[in-house]
């Protein structure tokens, strides 16, 4: 339970400090591979995408406090435009923003990676890739899934104390994992050349997100990490499953994409993205870019009247990495390592 309260206990749920995200990101993949788990193999039916995208939100602004700043928006505009939400890991000038599309395992270890958005003639990955460039994101996949794989050298590393509590005994951190936006874009261009969807092999490939987007500081005897150290090693993680993804995708989703090889030039028709987008944006090399304008404007507006965003998604995340409240840890811990 990582020091967490259970988020069905109402208002004794809130700690006396907030957690770091580091920690609740590992809850929710808990929670959520259990859930699953259990709608699969013991009490069907499971639950769907939306209901765990939701909840897991939930949960996010629940246990983060102040920290944490959600702002939701029309599900059906979401529906038509591949993404259901927008998460900025930030310090108020600068962040690392991830364009997310969330996927469940079926009960047999698939996921629906090919799903079409016909009003656009394009497939959900491209549109997730085409609106993450938009709006100064990396385009990610948030895998669901109910199963865990052996870790190789996770389990080394735990077993060296060198995870800072990223892994769970029962394999449950691994509920929710990362896959780069990109890497499922090539692998739908392999489909279009004949091959099956090689859903284990992209699911192996993902990483826990607790992993990914740690925020957890060094122990209180040694040299102080700031916010800008914790939005850098976020930005190193971010960068490195991304890169890893646009390898495997051939001109980082300049045309032809699988869409534009499917239905030419009649993909994405009716669109609504920025004209002139580089279908070519290279991740920063330097380390996080300075906040985009929009989310500039969210950080000093109030949830419940946010402006339209630039392309529509469900939700927008902002985590706010200055609270050195939240990063003091509950027992000593030794610093994050991670793979790739």
């Amino acid at each position: 339970m990582i020091g967490l309260t259970s988020p069905l206990r109402g208002s004794e749920s809130r700690a006396a400090q907030p957690s770091s995200l580091c920690e609740v990101l590992r809850w929710i993949a808990g929670d959520t591979f259990h859930w699953l788990r259990n709608g699969h193999h013991h009490y069907p039916p499971a639950p769907g995408e939306e209901s765990f995208t939701d909840m897991n939100i939930r949960h996010l602004r629940q246990f983060m406090d102040r920290r944490v700043k959600v702002f939701q928006f029309n599900k059906d505009q979401e529906r038509r435009n591949g993404s259901d939400l927008e998460m900025w890991i930030h310090d108020g000038s600068h962040g690392v923003g991830l364009r997310i599309q969330a996927k469940k395992a079926s009960r047999a270890g698939s996921y629906p990676f090919d799903h079409v958005v016909k009003k656009q003639n394009a497939y959900q990955c491209d549109l997730l890739v085409q609106h993450a460039q938009v709006v100064g994101c990396v385009p990610v996949y948030l895998l669901y899934n109910h199963w865990s794989w052996d870790g190789g050298d996770e389990v080394e590393a735990s077993q060296k104390g060198l995870l800072c509590d990223h892994l769970a005994p029962d394999g449950s951190h691994q509920g929710c994992t990362l896959l780069s936006g990109y890497r499922v874009q090539s692998e739908i261009g392999r489909k279009l050349d004949g091959y099956n969807v090689r859903h284990k092999v992209l699911w192996g490939e993902s990483l826990s997100w607790n992993r990914v987007l740690c925020d957890r500081r060094a122990p209180g005897n040694s040299s102080p990490r700031f916010s800008r150290d914790i939005l850098n090693d976020v930005f190193t993680s971010v960068r490195g499953l991304t890169l890893m993804g646009q390898d495997r995708s051939p001109e980082h989703s300049a045309e032809p994409t699988p869409s534009h090889r499917r239905w030419g030039e009649t993909a994405y028709a009716n669109a609504p993205y920025a004209d002139g987008v580089d279908a070519t944006v290279a991740v920063p090399e330097e380390g996080p870019d300075r906040l985009p304008s929009h989310v500039l404007r969210l950080i000093e507006t109030h949830e419940a009247e946010p402006p339209p965003p630039p392309v529509p998604t469900m939700a927008t995340v902002l985590v706010d990495v200055r609270d050195d409240r939240a990063q003091k840890p509950a027992k000593p811990f030794e610093g994050c390592v991670r793979r790739r």
